[in-house]
């Protein structure tokens, strides 16, 4: 199915009649309904008019981020942007990472390393792949990428505050991908895989908050 055989109506039905998924939700609702005999998954930018501008722009920019890796194995495919609220994408039929975790020395990560790969040769960044849920475990433990709401994208020519955001958050998609393979056993990684780890500050913070949370609450 192509983007053509998608109208804002049939958008529009599926946020309506669907099926919602609960979540966070930070970018809006989330829906999946059927279009012809393909599932679709539309986000709905709803929320108070503050609130509903910056989850309208997010759409925009994860639409944008889609339209640069289109085509990419692994990332799924979006039919665009509708009314200005409706982002409308390919339904994964998958586990999360968190529910179904793969295989530690199966192909998932060798995989999951390509398709960040390709997707930064676009110039686009994750920025939120340390978050389970954002990484997708097909039949035959396939990964796939998803949600890319806070994604960045490389601009050329002078843009500092791009190219350092874009610059962190790639190193970020590869020290999750790194923290994943090796569930937190860095002191564990190949001299081959080392290369693409650089501690980040917010990887430290991360980890005391996470420390402190589990001497408050007890949690694991």
């Amino acid at each position: 199915m192509t983007s053509a055989d998608i109208d804002e109506a049939a958008v529009e039905h599926i946020v309506a009649h669907g099926d919602r998924i609960e979540g966070p939700g930070n970018q809006g609702s989330v829906h999946v309904g059927t279009v012809g005999d393909h599932r679709v998954l539309v986000k709905a930018a709803y929320g108070n008019p503050l609130l509903g501008f910056v989850r309208r722009r997010m759409l925009r920019r994860e639409l944008r981020a889609y339209e640069h890796m289109d085509g990419i194995v692994g990332i799924p495919h979006c039919y665009g942007l509708f009314g200005g609220r409706y982002l409308a994408i390919e339904f994964i039929d998958a586990a999360t990472y968190r529910d179904n975790p793969p295989t530690p020395q199966g192909p998932f990560f060798d995989r999951l390393f390509g398709i960040i790969s390709a997707i930064h040769e676009r110039g686009v960044a994750h920025g939120d792949l340390m978050r389970k849920d954002n990484i997708l475990v097909g039949e035959g433990e396939v990964p796939y990428l998803i949600d890319f709401g806070v994604a960045t994208i490389y601009r050329p020519g002078f843009h500092p505050l791009n190219h350092f955001a874009h610059k962190f958050l790639w190193q970020h998609d590869y020290n999750a991908w790194l923290k994943h393979k090796y569930q937190r056993r860095f002191e564990d990684m190949t001299p081959e895989d080392a290369k693409y780890y650089r501690p980040q500050w917010i990887d430290r913070v991360a980890s005391v908050l996470k420390q402190t949370s589990r001497k408050i609450f007890g949690r694991r």
